[in-house]
């Protein structure tokens, strides 16, 4: 017989919120591990993602007279939504920040953020020790070299953190191909052969 998993090892859309941390104009302007236009892309389809499958989102920045405003491509996502503004460096110490994800009742937690190590990195490791489940979305991350972002990976591997990419959290979200969200789940990945033979299967 087949071990139980436990469903906490995977993500579930009705325990899980996004909180994205500083993804800034002039943070995004430092980043060099991973290409800016990509970044920017995956960063939007993850929040796409999460919009379709009634994931809450919670962003913050910090020290926006200093490291600019929320990127226009995300802030479009976002329209209407209160964009939680501090000066802590550590999203978790800010008590608005929590509150809004305590408000969500969800103990899952995707955390993406400009710098991966710090940015990231810090409120995921606070937020697994105040019991969360919290994961950082590695590729909807940015950091300014490769020396800081395989330090802020490995801390996290020693602190059990998990790491995901944008695609694979949506996918998990999504748990079922038969799911009438499916197809614009997988559109919104940039995943635009799979809408198509989703459409194929369904004409």
């Amino acid at each position: 017989m087949a071990a139980q998993v436990p469903d906490s090892i995977f993500l579930n859309r009705s325990t899980t919120t996004l909180l994205l941390v500083d993804h800034q104009v002039g943070l995004l302007s430092g980043v060099r591990d991973i290409k800016t236009s990509e970044l920017k892309a995956n960063l939007v389809a993850l929040v796409r993602c999460a919009k379709l499958l009634g994931v809450p989102v919670v962003a913050t920045n910090v020290a926006p007279e200093m490291w600019g405003p929320l990127l226009p491509e995300v802030a479009a996502e976002l329209s209407g939504q209160r964009v939680i503004e501090r000066t802590l460096v550590n999203a978790w110490d800010e008590p608005k920040v929590v509150d809004a994800i305590a408000r969500t009742g969800r103990k899952q937690l995707l955390i993406a953020g400009i710098s991966l190590e710090v940015c990231a990195a810090f409120p995921a490791l606070s937020a697994k020790a105040a019991g969360y489940d919290a994961r950082v979305v590695v590729d909807a991350s940015g950091t300014f070299n490769d020396a800081k972002r395989q330090t802020g990976l490995i801390r996290l591997q020693m602190a059990d953190v998990q790491v995901v990419d944008y695609a694979t959290a949506a996918t998990e979200l999504l748990h079922d191909n038969a799911d009438p969200v499916a197809a614009p789940v997988y559109g919104a990945m940039n995943m635009d052969f799979a809408t198509i033979v989703y459409q194929l299967k369904n004409s």
